[in-house]
């Protein structure tokens, strides 16, 4: 094989790559800003719960599932962690120092744990929403 011929296929398989990352970069942006979306009223008090339920069952984790189960190489979407003052601008400390992987795994659980016992009474419903929201938030800008 030639040389030439190598740095073709190389240059070609770069270039498929790239555009497999972009794709779910753009899959997961997509998702994360329809969350967003779906979100805003959350800081609202005067909703009421069953509006919250219903908030919350439109939320959607298709991508953020599939970015779970299929473990994608996460430094591909993106290096950064999540700093100080982003998370102090958003109000969620815990997660300083978060990967992106972290980040998509830990917004996954509490969606999906929420989705499947809103009903406990001991949870807060709305704080939970809250928080989903920031990570959700947050992990929109790392994306960015």
């Amino acid at each position: 094989m030639s040389v030439i011929k190598e740095i073709y296929d190389v240059a070609n398989d770069a270039a498929a790559l790239k555009q497999k990352r972009a794709a779910l970069k753009r899959a997961l942006r997509t998702e994360l800003k329809l969350n967003h979306k779906f979100l805003q009223d959350v800081k609202v008090e005067d909703i009421d719960d069953s509006r919250r339920i219903e908030m919350l069952k439109m939320l959607e984790i298709e991508e953020l599932s599939a970015a779970v189960k299929l473990e994608i190489p996460y430094t591909l979407l993106s290096r950064k962690k999540v700093e100080e003052e982003l998370a102090t601008r958003h109000k969620v400390k815990p997660i300083v120092g978060f990967s992106i992987g972290e980040l998509i795994e830990h917004l996954y659980l509490m969606i999906s744990y929420l989705k499947k016992d809103y009903n406990n009474p001991r949870i807060h419903l709305n704080l939970r929403l809250i928080n989903i929201y920031k990570y959700n938030r947050v992990l929109i800008e790392l994306l960015n």
